[in-house]
């Protein structure tokens, strides 16, 4: 499992402006100092030239020079928290996360959906999509209002052992009425590895075959998937 650098991309990019914005600082500092020499070496001794615009500059220098190490200080900060959370997720691996999401991850044969009907339905079926949007499989669900796991064993209606990968459950209740019943519906799968997201939104928790999800998204983590 390939974790990658410490350090996200925003992260190294406003490192990188810092230092830039340290460096021409430190370039117009040079330059004022160079004037305002010259400028102190050649004023007339009977008429001395007034000093207040100089302090005044110099004044400016030193507070621009501040936030610009402040800046570098906060980015430390971000940059360790980056870290401290890379670490934390790796605590996930071999670990059951639970996320709202339809599709959830085929693996070693199994796969595991909740769904919650808010009300009770005269007909419910469920149909296992894959990734090309071919239903695979269908089945009765519950008719009951409230939560209902569901395991699906993998195989299609023929009985194929179907490849791991990532599946959707796709839920159709209908009411009384004939009218559908919205269903909630979550997904639990074993989180195989850690990666880093490239916008840096944060750690990304692998779940197998193509199926990848921001840690943020996690809604609880148990050590089975029952």
């Amino acid at each position: 499992m390939a974790v990658d650098g410490v350090s996200g991309t925003s992260t190294t990019t406003a490192t990188r402006d810092s230092s830039i914005s340290q460096a021409q600082l430190a370039d117009n500092f040079d330059t004022f100092l160079t004037l305002l020499t010259t400028q102190l070496r050649n004023q007339d001794p009977l008429n001395p030239m007034d000093t207040h615009e100089f302090t005044n500059q110099l004044v400016l220098f030193s507070g621009v020079e501040q936030q610009i190490r402040q800046n570098q200080n906060l980015e430390s900060l971000i940059a360790l928290q980056v870290v401290g959370e890379q670490a934390s997720a790796m605590t996930y691996i071999g670990k059951y996360v639970t996320a709202e999401s339809q599709i959830a991850a085929l693996q070693e044969g199994e796969a595991n959906w909740t769904y919650v009907l808010p009300e009770g339905a005269i007909s419910n079926t469920l149909r296992v999509v894959d990734s090309e949007g071919n239903v695979v499989r269908t089945l009765d669900g519950e008719y009951e209002a409230g939560r209902h796991d569901f395991t699906w064993d993998g195989k299609d209606d023929a009985g194929n052992p179907l490849p791991d990968g990532a599946y959707a459950l796709r839920v159709s209740a209908l009411d009384r009425d004939g009218k559908a019943v919205s269903a909630a519906i979550g997904m639990t799968s074993r989180v195989t590895g850690v990666s880093k997201d490239p916008d840096g939104l944060g750690p990304v928790l692998s779940l197998g075959d193509g199926l990848n999800i921001l840690l943020d998204k996690v809604i609880s983590v148990k050590e089975s998937a029952a």
